[in-house]
């Protein structure tokens, strides 16, 4: 599960970093996805009924599953973190080219 989730997650994360640099605000959307791709609410469910009918192997796996959604919890804070923080680089680099264009363009003489 863990290999299929990666792979969706490849494919996604490009776009989904595009439409968070741009305020997309389906990004949200996007994550629940992936979150819910990954726990697989309804085996968790599952699971939850057979540990509630005595099978012991099931806490392990529930806890796995827990462990591995706070991983991609993390992964994803850090990732918008670090588009943040890119974008707001390009976009500084952007303004100050903006403002020495301007500044060249005043500087030059008029008639």
């Amino acid at each position: 599960m863990g290999e299929r989730f990666h792979a969706v997650g490849r494919d996604r994360e490009s776009s989904l970093g595009e439409r968070m640099q741009a305020g997309d605000s389906s990004v949200q959307h996007e994550l629940e996805a992936r979150r819910d791709l990954l726990v697989g609410r309804d085996r968790e469910s599952s699971l939850g009924e057979r540990m509630q009918a005595g099978d012991s192997s099931v806490q392990h796996e529930l806890e796995a599953r827990r462990d591995l959604l706070v991983k991609v919890d993390r992964y994803v804070e850090v990732t918008s973190e670090e588009l943040e923080q890119t974008r707001s680089r390009v976009r500084q680099s952007f303004d100050d080219e903006l403002e020495l264009l301007a500044k060249e363009r005043n500087a030059l003489p008029w008639e």
